[in-house]
């Protein structure tokens, strides 16, 4: 293992995985998208007006956008009556709203979708609430089917995402930080493992180094993890299971770094470092990916909560964010393998 940490292969490889992340996750662009509806719950049967706000949009430039309200249940879709580009991000429709009671149901709820030639199509979830009044003789209105067009802009973009927005790139940087933390772990217990059996106190070091290492990533994922919770949830700390698990996690492994520090013999230093290794990884575990799946969570992936699905880390993300796990891992390694070399150096001066 220690040739193999000596190789310069996979740490060019690292940096170069890492530049390309850096600068090509800034420069593709963010998918146009519908930021907002200004009218949200309008009575059935009446002409509504709606203000649309887009994002990275080409409304007044593209002269054919085209508006359709879609029930949530369902594969109807409605054309709006008449649309009025103000701007290229903002955008005056009239819609018509249908007859409501359907089912003897009090309202419905409506997706919104929108699509010109250079944009594209644009979806939003349950946009409108169309409610339904106890005298409704509205008629229904007749359902059509959409024209989609192809976006004639730039087609490499990054999936737009409400909340997201561009803070969508940092999955490029706070999930692999959590990825490279996690083989460092594992690594560290491979070998801590292997001193148990062999008693080979290089073992013992590639053990702690790759802790020591997997802390600084861990800091590093909890700060852009905080970036984005602020930016997206309000908060930089909500009273998440997630997030609490985290921090416990990272407080187990700094407390194998303060109990390696309380002990001077190396023998029984390394034993029981080892030892509280296994069983730290085991609570780690249980912290991080067990106790937040079985309670509420915010995070993707916890607490009934979706993890990034296709609309979310599409192809042209995967192109990055594959990337940037085993760069950021490699590196970490790098990093790892300096720690080791310097603390071989300190044992042979002493």
């Amino acid at each position: 293992m220690i040739e193999l940490l000596k190789k310069t292969w996979w740490k060019y490889t690292a940096v170069l995985l890492l530049v390309y992340v850096l600068i090509g996750g800034l420069l593709v662009p963010l998918a146009p998208g519908i930021l907002s509806v200004n009218q949200i719950n309008i009575p059935s049967g009446t002409n509504g007006q709606f203000m649309i706000k887009g994002y990275n949009t080409h409304f007044l430039d593209a002269k054919d956008m085209q508006v359709w309200f879609k029930p949530t249940v369902g594969t109807k879709f409605y054309k709006a009556d008449s649309l009025f580009p103000i701007s290229n991000s903002v955008a005056r429709v009239v819609f018509n709203l249908p007859k409501s009671n359907f089912n003897g149901v009090n309202y419905e709820k409506l997706d919104l979708v929108a699509n010109d030639s250079l944009d594209g199509t644009m979806t939003t979830i349950d946009m409108v609430q169309v409610t339904a009044r106890k005298d409704d003789s509205a008629a229904a209105k007749s359902a059509v089917t959409p024209e989609v067009y192809r976006p004639k802009l730039k087609t490499f973009m990054f999936p737009f995402q409400k909340i997201l927005y561009q803070t969508i790139r940092n999955t490029f940087y706070h999930v692999p930080m959590w990825f490279a933390m996690m083989f460092l772990l594992i690594f560290s217990l491979v070998y801590s493992i292997r001193y148990l059996s062999s008693g080979n106190i290089l073992d013992d070091i590639l053990a702690s180094q790759a802790i020591n290492t997997a802390l600084v990533f861990g800091a590093l994922g909890l700060l852009t993890g905080m970036m984005w919770a602020n930016y997206t949830w309000g908060s930089p700390w909500p009273n998440d299971p997630k997030l609490n698990g985290a921090a416990v996690g990272m407080i187990i492994y700094l407390a194998y770094v303060v109990l390696r520090g309380s002990l001077t013999d190396e023998i029984k230093r390394a034993k029981i470092s080892a030892v509280y290794n296994v069983f730290a990884i085991v609570i780690y575990t249980l912290f991080i990916f067990i106790i937040p799946r079985l309670t509420d969570s915010l995070h993707p992936g916890n607490g009934g909560n979706p993890a990034f699905g296709k609309m979310d880390m599409d192809n042209h993300l995967r192109l990055f964010f594959y990337p940037a796990v085993i760069g950021w891992t490699l590196f970490g390694f790098w990093i790892m393998s300096i720690t080791i070399r310097m603390k071989l150096i300190e044992q042979k001066k002493s």
